[in-house]
């Protein structure tokens, strides 16, 4: 036998320590719990919701509207290029402002002209979307240059030489120049 079952068998049975087992606990039922829960659950879906729908990318001061569609998106281009030329950031020598200004209207361009959510987009995912869309490839090259001496100078903080500055507007005319169609 083993030493356990001897313990067992010697130890004496106490009719006073055994009890009986215990009735399960009784939880009372609120269903106010599930209810706030509830509450709050369906006042973060409204809200996220909202957020959602009134989520709209933000045009450029002076950019036409979905209402205002009379120009073609190389007109609105031009326009918007010669205000930067016109503006007073290279005198400044705010070169940021000027290049990001300049990036912005050119790929607000290409989402007018191609329907490629240009803005949303990184340069280099515009720049496949835009080869994956078979956009002459002299034109997607320079839209590439374009676009990078932009990021040099927006993100690295190059400063470009003033003729230079000003050769980005030619640039971004020649790209509306070539790229550009009568049709709607």
């Amino acid at each position: 036998m083993s030493i356990l079952t001897q313990i067992l068998i010697q130890g004496t049975v106490d009719v006073q320590g055994l009890r009986d087992i215990k009735p399960p606990l009784e939880i009372t039922e609120s269903l106010w719990f599930y209810f706030i829960g509830g509450a709050v659950l369906l006042g973060f879906i409204a809200v996220s919701t909202w957020f959602y729908v009134r989520k709209r990318p933000q045009p450029l001061p002076g950019s036409p509207t979905q209402e205002d569609d009379t120009q073609l998106p190389h007109e609105v281009a031009y326009e918007q290029l010669a205000a930067i030329e016109a503006s007073d950031w290279l005198k400044r020598g705010d070169m940021e402002t000027y290049h990001t200004q300049i990036a912005y209207v050119l790929r607000e361009y290409i989402y007018g002209r191609y329907q490629i959510p240009a803005l949303e987009l990184t340069t280099t995912a515009l720049l496949r979307t835009m080869r994956r869309e078979r956009i002459d490839t002299a034109h997607v090259d320079r839209i590439q240059q374009l676009l990078s001496n932009c990021d040099s100078v927006k993100f690295a903080s190059y400063q470009p030489e003033l003729s230079e500055a000003r050769a980005r507007i030619a640039d971004a005319r020649w790209i509306v120049d070539k790229t550009k169609s009568s049709v709607r």
